[in-house]
């Protein structure tokens, strides 16, 4: 006769999920014999579970009140927790993610004793690490893009705290992203420097960065000190303590760093025996050549740059003639990526590489598109011609911009002309209006005419790809300077082009 075997119902199925891994006596300490051996649904009261007490999450989810009134409204929660139970507790506690969503729970339990907020249904996962549960909830939290830079960058430190506590061992950049990869939380260096630094930031605007500071505005303070440091070598502990002090004062919500360089400019320029102007300027010379100072970046040398910067020159020839002389490209004419080569007359590289270019020829060609792109924005007096460099500089100009596009192709041009990429060229422009400006101690006149740097980051998205600004003739003349330049940079040396000194 065949005994049927009876199945066991719910409470003896948990009793057996509760007995226990099969190991001998002495290794029971590893893994509580209460412990659940394997994942399972468990249905759980408030009182048995705890947030996880090495939350990433510092600062209160913004999004706690409309979570909150979801949650409400639906007398529960749709998803169940994530738990796990760290050896020698008795309280589950939230694996991954979830911490805002039980203190919710528990505050709706005790405003209305609705038992359908007491009770919850929870995934159960074995207790692997204190490493494991962090990258966990780094993981989720990255996933719903709900985490400040700040509070990540702690909740890295915290993680690295706990790996190396659990190898013994400590970890290069390169050997703790790999650790983590492991867990499934990637991690690049440059973010992990990028931590690191915003960590050094939190002494110094702790209200900034938990108003949201991001990943691009710390880059620009980074790289912004390092320039600073460069310049400021002889002077580098009156330089630290300037800059900690000045970045502390401007720590409050409507943070802005263009103040913040304005006050260290004035600051500064006194002890380097230079004008604010100057100092700002060689500063940003630094920033335009980004490589030049972006030496602790290397896995990832294609990064945003910080403020693009530049300054202006004059001299001689026929204006109006070189700007109507300059044939216009038609916007359809502008090479498509993976179509044949169009020669049309106005390309000029690719028509003239294979023999040595005439530098006046070429002078002409820059200046009378420079001063037509000028003109698209009733700046022609601000172009100016010179007889070396690349053929033109940029003035003042008359008037303080109003407008976006006269602002925008302004501080375009001025950077094409590359005339302040180093001091050595100030020469070329030290006559003009613009120049003198630049010497005066009063930064702010500076920046009510012209305006702050644009930023590298934004200027493709509010300037040259905005057809609003720049229309397509525009665009098109603006492609044909930067190709005519590149021509003259190809086919002559920077100490032909700029006898004072190498740039």
């Amino acid at each position: 006769m065949t005994t049927r075997i009876k199945r066991p119902n719910q409470d003896q199925l948990k009793d057996l999920l509760l007995e226990g891994h099969f190991k001998s006596d002495t290794d029971q300490a590893d893994l509580a014999a209460s412990d659940p051996i394997m994942p399972a649904q468990l249905l759980l009261t408030l009182a048995q579970i705890k947030t996880y007490d090495h939350n990433p999450r510092r600062e209160r989810n913004p999004a706690y009140d409309d979570i909150k009134a979801s949650i409400r409204e639906q007398r529960g929660l749709n998803n169940p927790f994530t738990v796990t139970l760290r050896p020698g507790e008795e309280r589950y506690m939230i694996q991954s993610g979830g911490n805002t969503r039980l203190a919710i729970l528990n505050e709706l339990y005790a405003e209305t004793g609705d038992e359908a907020f007491n009770t919850v249904h929870c995934l159960y996962v074995p207790w692997q690490s204190e490493a494991a549960v962090l990258s966990a909830h780094l993981i989720e939290n990255e996933l719903r893009g709900e985490m400040s830079l700040i509070d990540k960058a702690y909740a890295v430190r915290e993680l690295q705290h706990q790996l190396e506590t659990e190898f013994r061992e400590s970890f290069s950049r390169t050997e703790f992203c790999k650790r983590i990869k492991a867990l499934g939380y990637s991690l690049s260096r440059r973010h992990l420097i990028r931590f690191e630094y915003a960590l050094e930031l939190d002494q110094l605007i702790p209200n900034t960065l938990r108003n949201g500071l991001g990943a691009n505005r710390i880059d620009v303070i980074k790289n912004t000190e390092k320039a600073y440091k460069r310049v400021c070598q002889d002077k580098s502990e009156q330089f630290a303590a300037l800059f900690a002090h000045t970045l502390s004062s401007f720590d409050d919500e409507q943070w802005d760093f263009d103040a913040v360089r304005r006050e260290l400019d004035k600051q500064l320029a006194p002890i380097l025996n230079i004008s604010a102007n100057r100092l700002r300027l060689e500063i940003d010379a630094l920033l335009f050549n980004q490589s030049a100072i972006d030496d602790d970046w290397p896995d990832d040398p294609g990064r945003l740059s910080a403020d693009v910067s530049a300054k202006s020159p004059a001299h001689t020839h026929n204006q109006d003639e070189s700007a109507r002389d300059i044939p216009q490209t038609d916007y359809q004419q502008l090479q498509i990526p993976g179509a044949p080569r169009q020669h049309h007359p106005s390309s000029v590289a690719s028509n003239q590489l294979k023999q040595p270019a005439n530098i006046q020829a070429l002078y002409e060609q820059t200046y009378g598109l420079a001063k037509r792109i000028a003109a698209s924005i009733q700046l022609e007096a601000s172009v100016l011609p010179i007889s070396q460099g690349l053929g033109f500089i940029v003035e003042k100009p008359a008037a303080a911009f109003t407008a976006h596009d006269t602002w925008g192709i302004w501080w375009l041009l001025l950077g094409i002309s590359e005339q302040i990429v180093s001091p050595e060229r100030f020469p070329f422009w030290q006559q003009t209006a613009l120049y003198q400006l630049y010497q005066l101690e009063d930064a702010d006149q500076l920046q009510r005419l012209v305006g702050p740097a644009p930023s590298l980051s934004h200027y493709p998205h509010e300037v040259l790809q905005n057809v609003d600004i720049v229309n397509d003739p525009v665009f098109a003349d603006i492609c044909q300077l930067i190709e005519t330049c590149r021509l003259i940079r190809q086919q002559f040396s920077s100490t032909q082009l700029w006898p004072a000194g190498p740039s």
